[in-house]
């Protein structure tokens, strides 16, 4: 008689337990499944020409806005123009290129779409303050898959590597896979501040990643108005 008790009451417990616990549990994996799938993607973000151009050859041109004209021996390597300008108080001028390294934590199906763009252009004055700095480089452009950006226009675009416009990007990241490409942003006057704001859809699922300079809003010159000066022979020579 007590076992059959015993056996009859741990039945009851059990389904009880099932009953209140069951639901909950699946209630907290639910949860848990959502909170993971907030972030299935890492997006860095790389600003530095050095690391964006590694690996493509070494005749990108660069061009950087200086509060003074420029004295003293520049960088070798034009890729190393931006870091060197931006310890005088500098920035980029013509054109600020970005990678984006889209790397997955789980399998996901992603589609990179068109970012917005927010900018504003400021007022340079007459003559504008500073002056623009130039490294020719020779050799063919180099003009990857990417977004292009018009800060003048206002645009934005996927292009190929003709400069054609191309749809979003879709592709398919197993967990710890990575996606880059790189975004070119111009300026043609003024001086600008902009970020952008990019669409991802993960599994049908829209996320809009803010694109900046370490939280930072970009400050990209345009070259219109500037004098220029070149480095060229060991020294640097005044253009108007």
């Amino acid at each position: 008689m007590d076992t059959l008790l015993i056996s009859t009451v741990s039945v009851l417990l059990t389904l009880i337990v099932t009953a209140v616990f069951h639901p909950l549990a699946s209630r907290l994996s639910a949860v848990s499944r959502r909170i993971t799938r907030i972030k299935p993607l890492t997006v860095h973000v790389e600003t530095d020409p050095s690391l964006v151009w590694a690996g493509f050859p070494n005749w990108v041109p660069a061009f950087v806005w200086l509060p003074d004209p420029p004295t003293g021996t520049p960088p070798e390597h034009p890729t190393d123009w931006h870091a060197w300008a931006r310890a005088r108080g500098g920035a980029d001028a013509a054109q600020t290129v970005l990678k984006v390294t889209v790397t997955a934590r789980e399998l996901a199906s992603v589609v990179i779409e068109c970012p917005k763009l927010r900018h504003t252009s400021g007022p340079l004055g007459d003559p504008p303050a500073g002056c623009v700095a130039c490294c020719p480089a020779g050799g063919a452009a180099v003009t990857p898959r990417r977004i292009q950006v018009d800060l003048g226009l206002g645009t934005t675009a996927w292009v190929d590597d003709g400069g054609s416009p191309i749809g979003p990007v879709t592709l398919t990241l197993s967990p710890g896979e990575t996606e880059q490409f790189l975004v070119f942003v111009h300026a043609h006057s003024g001086r600008n501040e902009w970020h952008l704001e990019l669409p991802v859809l993960i599994d049908g699922r829209r996320q809009t990643v803010p694109l900046k300079d370490k939280g930072e809003r970009f400050v990209t010159y345009g070259l219109e108005g500037f004098d220029e000066y070149r480095w060229s022979d060991g020294g640097w020579e005044r253009h108007h």
